[in-house]
């Protein structure tokens, strides 16, 4: 198993479960902000690079975490250029901005040089 399947499955899991806990927190998990539709989109996103991480042996981990971190990349600067209509979507606030900077900087470099 590669480091990019490692990280697939880590960081796939770690969204899976923040997404399920969100379902059951007030509108934030600790210090970041949470809706429905954030909560929906990390299941997703965690359950995709979970299967990215363990289908034939991580060989589609490369091209998922490659994508998904531009995602996050893409996620972060509408939130810190404060494009409402994503903010409103996914109740974004400065904490998921520099979270969602963190986690794309880290997944597109893992995609691409791991």
């Amino acid at each position: 198993m590669g480091f990019n399947a490692a990280w697939a499955k880590i960081i796939g899991i770690v969204l899976l479960l923040i997404g399920v806990l969100g379902f059951f927190m007030n509108g934030s998990v600790m210090m970041f902000a949470v809706n429905s539709t954030h909560n929906i989109i990390h299941i997703i996103s965690g359950l995709i690079l979970v299967w990215a991480g363990f289908a034939s042996g991580g060989q589609n981990s490369k091209t998922a975490n490659i994508i998904f971190g531009i995602v996050y990349l893409l996620v972060a600067i509408a939130g810190f250029v404060n494009m409402t209509s994503i903010i409103d979507l996914l109740a974004l606030n400065a904490a998921d901005n520099w979270l969602h900077l963190l986690i794309g900087v880290i997944t597109t470099a893992v995609g691409l040089w791991a």
